[in-house]
């Protein structure tokens, strides 16, 4: 299959844009003939040339990248999961054998992939769940998770991302296991969910008045309800992550939904809504009124603790932080 992050694919394009260069460097000139037709048939064979090795080059950064998941993603068009997700509220827990089947690193973490539909957003997309060593051994042996040792951790994407960008890009793995080796005897479970599930509509994380997209209920209530029914645990407060939109929507998540999270780190990230312009005047008004970060924070009833990360260099999250 020549998905877009296939190695394949990359070693097709990368294998034809070599091929064309050595081809202009042998025939050009036999090409040549005198008239429009043939300055426009060697013309078009240029472009092919450089749309051949921009292909290229643009392949590649997104597999380091993670910002496309396939062709489809690409073009904008939303993948439809719903006849393969599990549902938030009635999956069953995981045991071994899923275990087993789920990706291992180095540090003995598994990396598990799920579709799964959202009991009150209807959405259904990817969600990662990154499982330390130490919550792997427990379920194996058929132990309960011991929530008093054990931290779970939501990282949101920004856009146009995937959340395979906190593998390929951020190596949240990795930075996992070292967070657990900087604290022995502290366990973190890393929830990744898709943050973008409408394609190239830019959906900020919130949700849209009249039957529009509820990704704020999906990355709050029913990943939360997800996790608590895939792990068999009880419903704890989590912390949140997010990059660039990741980080505005973490800000945003945690402000709103005191009862599901303790805290958010936001890297890069902006305090208000960035809509399209494409965005139907109305309802632009609607969500910047519903989505006030000032009056989110007026309204809460305790304390958030938050780490905003920006740089002088990122003007715009600069200015907003």
């Amino acid at each position: 299959m020549l998905g877009l992050n296939s190695a394949v694919t990359l070693g097709l394009f990368a294998a034809l844009s070599a091929a064309s260069i050595i081809f202009f460097v042998l025939f050009w000139q036999k090409l040549f003939r005198k008239g429009i037709l043939n300055f426009i048939f060697r013309l078009l064979l240029l472009m092919l040339c450089q749309i051949l090795i921009v292909s290229t080059v643009g392949i590649s950064i997104n597999r380091s990248n993670g910002f496309y998941s396939s062709w489809a993603d690409l073009m904008g068009k939303t993948i439809d999961y719903s006849s393969v997700a599990i549902a938030s509220n009635v999956t069953t827990t995981l045991d071994a054998a899923i275990l087993d089947s789920g990706q291992k690193s180095l540090d003995g973490q598994v990396i598990i992939r799920e579709i799964v539909k959202g009991e009150n957003s209807g959405i259904s997309n990817v969600v990662y769940m990154v499982l330390p060593k130490s919550v792997v051994s427990r379920i194996k042996s058929g132990k309960p998770i011991d929530l008093k040792t054990t931290k779970v951790v939501e990282f949101l994407a920004g856009y146009p991302s995937q959340p395979e960008i906190w593998f390929r890009s951020l190596n949240i793995a990795k930075a996992l296991a070292a967070a657990e080796k900087a604290n022995p005897g502290m366990s973190i479970i890393g929830v990744i969910p898709a943050v973008n599930i409408a394609g190239k509509q830019d959906l900020e994380c919130m949700n849209f008045p009249n039957g529009g997209p509820q990704t704020e209920t999906w990355l709050s209530t029913d990943l939360h309800s997800f996790v608590d029914h895939r792990l068999g645990i009880s419903p704890i407060r989590w912390g949140l992550m997010g990059v660039s939109t990741g980080g505005w929507c973490s800000a945003m998540l945690s402000v709103k939904h005191e009862d599901l999270f303790y805290g958010a780190v936001s890297i890069a990230g902006y305090y208000r809504p960035a809509l399209s312009k494409k965005t139907d005047p109305l309802v632009k008004a609607q969500l910047e009124k519903d989505y006030s970060f000032p009056e989110l924070e007026a309204g809460m009833t305790g304390r958030m603790d938050m780490l905003l990360i920006t740089s002088v260099g990122d003007i715009y999250s600069f200015h907003e932080t």
